[in-house]
């Protein structure tokens, strides 16, 4: 039986790969406390409240869309390495507890598509099943998964157009306005 890659992984894997790749450039002066750095990445207030929306810690931080492309999706994870690797945070603990290093920059860290979330769309299982469709009709084997949807084998992301099918796929079975 062939091994099933979650569809989890591929996100993972590539922000790995945006992780690896990295050569150390990015930056700008975070302030004394970092604290300065994530706050000014954060949308300006539109008048009084704008301390409400500081409260949550997904505020200001960079969204990634259905639509958005690897290149783009590495950009907003190569600015937040750049900032962890700033701060001190060595690759060896980018997958530990939190620390300040990893405080400092949780404001640039990227947000996967809500989407893709089951718990913020109730369409999720409807979407899953038009996504392995798309998938397989595009010729890139997926299979339904309890948790999600996932690809047949390892040699799916080989697979001619893989990027441009996944991006198409995405935006065709979670962006659908029913």
């Amino acid at each position: 039986m062939s091994r099933l890659f979650q569809r989890i992984a591929v996100p993972v894997a590539a922000g790995a790969v945006g992780l690896a790749v990295l050569s150390g450039c990015g930056g700008g002066d975070p302030g004394q406390d970092g604290e300065r750095d994530v706050a000014s990445i954060s949308t300006p207030a539109t008048g009084g409240g704008s301390l409400r929306g500081s409260t949550d810690p997904a505020a200001g931080r960079p969204q990634i869309r259905l639509d958005s492309t690897r290149e783009e999706i590495n950009r907003m994870y190569d600015a937040w390495v750049a900032c962890l690797e700033d701060h001190g945070v060595r690759k060896s603990d980018r997958a530990t507890e939190n620390t300040a290093g990893k405080r400092a920059c949780a404001g640039k860290e990227p947000l996967d598509p809500p989407e893709l979330d089951p718990a913020r769309n109730p369409d999720y299982s409807d979407d899953v099943r038009t996504m392995v469709a798309c998938m397989n009709a595009h010729g890139v084997k997926s299979v339904v998964m309890e948790s999600g949807w996932g690809l047949e084998d390892g040699a799916s992301l080989s697979a001619p157009h893989y990027e441009e099918t996944l991006t198409t796929c995405q935006v065709k079975a979670f962006g659908a306005d029913d």
